[in-house]
């Protein structure tokens, strides 16, 4: 990526017509002296590495405020090209919408996604929907062959995974 990091992916959406709106996919890079910058992992290779990075990007002031949903696009090496939080929503759910992440997927050319959110209240248990939104998530990805890895449920002190529990 020549000596490149992108650090965010921003969406930003803007009327055409008063009939017509587009998502619009930017990106803003930093260069970075050393292309492994420290406390951020450069490949994500595990649930721990996948924590590791979302933990440097997810706004520690709103963790145990407001459920926040977020992707993680990755190139085939399963390197982060970036990161776009979908959505926010109040202090025990959020709106997911397929067609928005994988829209942010195919727009940067993802070979693949890690999926999270956070549970404010610290109770890491995924709740009926998480696991359906995941098992949708999931089959879109296997249709578009851009494979969610993980679904991560992030709290102030730990993470959970949906690999690591069979549930991906």
């Amino acid at each position: 990526m020549d000596g490149a990091l992108i650090t965010m992916i921003t969406l930003n959406t803007f009327d055409r017509s008063p009939r017509l709106a587009e998502l619009k996919v930017s990106y803003k890079r930093q260069r970075a002296r050393n292309p492994k910058p420290p406390g951020v992992p450069p490949v994500i290779t595990s649930a721990r590495t996948a924590e590791e990075y979302l933990r440097s990007v997810w706004n520690r002031d709103t963790l145990e405020l407001v459920e926040d949903f977020f992707v993680v696009c990755l190139n085939t090496a399963h390197e982060p090209l970036g990161w776009v939080r979908v959505s926010s929503g109040g202090f025990d759910s959020t709106s997911v919408d397929p067609r928005l992440i994988f829209g942010v997927a195919l727009q940067v050319a993802s070979a693949a996604i890690l999926i999270a959110h956070n549970h404010p209240s610290g109770d890491l248990s995924p709740s009926a929907q998480d696991k359906a939104v995941t098992q949708r998530l999931k089959e879109a990805g296997q249709l578009l062959r851009i494979p969610v890895l993980d679904h991560i449920i992030l709290s102030k002190e730990a993470a959970f995974s949906f690999a690591d529990h069979g549930l991906l």
